[in-house]
């Protein structure tokens, strides 16, 4: 996917009021080189008005992605709702396509009533539907679904694998906050990073885990000890840590693109990427 590693925010930047097609001249300035548009709550931009924000990112080496609505489910029993689903899916994939982003973020479902082998049948089955609509219609993205963080969530590190590697133009997003959230805190150690990267690479290949599409940032579990409640700031305190996994990034010579989720958006994006960086001249010594 990127051409190095790639650090930028879950949306428009909170360390300048800008917007737009000068948000991405702002990114550059302050030596970031991605963002993910964030359409959570509905897909509103206009084509053109995405194809503008694509021009500027463009003319300063912006790679754009895109956060399909939280409003999915493909696993729900209800016609219209998974209609509904798949028809936002669709639309966000379609303005991510404008604006020339490569990966589309998005939450599976619930599992609800349903057991879990069920609900990925679903899950998959609409994947699916979506991804021959977009062939249809020519439109070049992939999708990603995402690690979710709470255990009523489809979304586990193995069910996100299984789909990329059982449907066409599938690409996770590998969120680590998420994945330390639902296994009750489970990163504490370089070498539980290592083992989520060798797994994904066991299931889906070297260039799956080589250009892998990242979410980061830390993350608060419930008062039960399993499932997020709240992302934080880099050093707040909570799980996990993102230097281990700079180091991993760098000493295996990854180039993911890395998404910051933390309430700091790219203020914290700065501080990974120079983590990456110091990690990077070590593993070069």
């Amino acid at each position: 996917m990127a051409d190095r590693a790639r650090f930028g925010p879950a949306g428009f930047p909170v360390g300048r009021d800008v917007r737009g097609p000068d948000a991405m001249a702002y990114l550059r300035e302050v030596g970031l080189d991605a963002m993910e548009y964030q359409a959570v709550r509905s897909v509103r931009m206009k084509a053109e008005k995405a194809r503008v924000l694509g021009q500027a990112a463009s003319e300063n080496d912006i790679l754009l992605a895109i956060h399909a609505p939280y409003a999915i489910n493909l696993a729900s029993k209800e016609k219209s709702k998974l209609k509904g689903s798949k028809d936002r899916l669709y639309a966000a994939c379609t303005l991510g396509y404008y604006m020339g982003a490569v990966h589309c973020t998005f939450h599976p479902g619930y599992y609800k009533e349903l057991d879990k082998d069920e609900a990925f049948k679903m899950v998959k089955r609409g994947v699916e539907e979506v991804v021959e609509r977009l062939k249809q219609e020519r439109i070049k993205i992939k999708l990603g679904p995402e690690t979710t963080g709470k255990p009523s969530q489809v979304g586990s590190l193995d069910e996100v694998l299984e789909l990329a590697a059982q449907v066409d133009m599938v690409e996770p997003t590998i969120d680590f906050a998420h994945i330390h959230a639902r296994e009750g805190g489970v990163i504490k150690s370089k070498e539980d990073y290592a083992r989520i990267l060798d797994k994904i690479e066991s299931t889906l290949g070297s260039d799956a885990v080589k250009n892998m599409f990242i979410h980061f940032s830390e993350i608060e579990l419930t008062s039960k000890g399993v499932g997020e409640k709240q992302h934080h700031e880099l050093g707040s305190g909570y799980g996990p840590d993102f230097k281990p996994l700079a180091q991993l990034i760098a000493e295996r010579g990854l180039t993911p693109v890395i998404i910051c989720e933390t309430p700091l958006l790219d203020l914290d994006a700065i501080k990974m990427k120079k983590i990456y960086q110091r990690a990077l001249r070590r593993a070069r010594r």
